[in-house]
């Protein structure tokens, strides 16, 4: 019994002793967790800034491509109003060709008239003198 309690004794002496390198192994292992953790972080915060940086020049690049398309946009519709104005002048152009061949139709409809009225009256004068 004797033993038993001496290896009690020694334990429970031991147990600080012992429990001591235990924390600093611990802190050991927290401190260079958090070194690896500083690490870690330095790397993210170094790629956010490369990021950031670049973040300008796209803005830049995709503020050219707009002003590009807007210029490109401005080009078409340049083109499509003049097209609406060839267009335009081309619907007035064949009105007015439209009323000329209505006009020769209505000119050509009377001297067909004229000229039945011309072989009318002179089938007429022919029976006249055929009848005489």
């Amino acid at each position: 019994m004797r033993f038993v309690t001496m290896a009690a004794v020694a334990a429970l002496l031991a147990s600080p002793a012992l429990a001591d390198p235990i924390a600093r192994e611990q802190a050991k292992a927290d401190f260079h967790q958090s070194r690896a953790d500083a690490a870690k972080a330095q790397i993210q915060k170094e790629d956010a800034q490369a990021q950031a940086s670049i973040a300008p020049d796209s803005a830049d690049g995709a503020q050219a491509q707009a002003n590009a398309s807007q210029a490109d946009a401005s080009a078409l519709q340049q083109q499509a109003d003049a097209a609406k104005a060839d267009a335009s002048t081309a619907q007035a152009q064949a009105n007015a060709s439209q009323a000329q061949a209505d006009t020769s139709l209505a000119q050509a409809d009377q001297a067909r008239a004229n000229r039945n009225a011309a072989i009318d009256r002179a089938e007429a004068a022919r029976d006249a003198v055929h009848n005489n």
